[in-house]
C-alpha cells in the first residue's frame, strides 16, 4: 500500500502542479508573470534532475556501502519498510537540494544577500554544504561525498545565475539608490 501511495503521488504530481500553476498565474500582473513563470518551470526540472542524481548516483553507492559494511561479521537482512523509507527520503532530499540555485537567486533578487557576499563567504558556504551533505540520508562517507559534489557545483552555478539575474537595480555589484 505504501509503495502504491508513493507511486500514485509521483505519477499525479505533474497534474497537481499544473493545477497549482493554473490557479496561481492569473493572480500575477504581466511583469510578475514574466518573472515567476521561468521559476515555476525551472523548479520541476531541477527537482527531476535531483531525483535522477539521487537514483543513479547516490542510491547505488549508498546501498552497496551499507549492505557490504561488516558483512563478514553479520548476516545483513534488509526489511522492505526500512529500504523504502531510506529510498524515499534519499530521493526527496536529492530533489530538494537541487533547488539551491533557485533559493540563492531568490535571496539575491530580494536584496538579502549580494553576489559579492556569496563570493567572499565561499569558504563558509563550502563548510555549510559539507554539513548539509552529512545530514542528508545516507550515513556513509561515500554518499556524503557524492551528495557534496553537486551541491558545490550548484552553489557556483548559483553565483553565476545571481550575477546574471540578481537584483534588478544592481550593476557591477553596486546597488543603485531606489526612489
Amino acid at each position: 500500500m505504501t509503495v502504491a501511495a508513493y507511486g500514485a503521488l509521483i505519477l499525479s504530481m505533474p497534474f497537481l502542479l499544473y493545477q497549482v500553476y493554473a490557479y496561481v498565474l492569473p493572480a500575477f500582473s504581466a511583469q510578475e508573470r514574466r518573472i515567476v513563470l521561468p521559476i515555476l518551470l525551472v523548479f520541476p526540472v531541477l527537482f527531476l534532475a535531483g531525483l535522477a542524481f539521487a537514483y543513479f548516483a547516490v542510491m547505488p553507492a549508498a546501498v552497496k556501502f551499507l549492505l557490504n559494511f561488516n558483512d563478514s561479521q553479520f548476516n545483513i537482512q534488509v526489511r522492505a519498510r526500512d529500504y523504502y523509507s531510506f529510498f524515499s527520503m534519499t530521493m526527496l532530499a536529492g530533489g530538494l537540494i537541487f533547488q539551491l540555485p533557485l533559493a540563492i537567486l531568490a535571496v539575491t533578487r530580494l536584496g538579502i544577500v549580494k553576489v559579492e557576499q556569496l563570493r567572499s563567504n565561499r569558504r563558509y558556504a563550502y563548510l555549510l554544504i559539507a554539513l548539509l551533505a552529512a545530514a542528508l540520508p545516507g550515513v556513509d562517507p561515500v554518499s556524503m561525498l557524492i551528495e557534496m559534489v553537486p551541491l558545490l557545483v550548484l552553489y557556483e552555478l548559483s553565483i553565476l545565475l545571481a550575477r546574471a539575474f540578481g537584483r534588478p537595480g544592481e550593476s557591477g555589484g553596486v546597488a543603485e539608490p531606489s526612489t
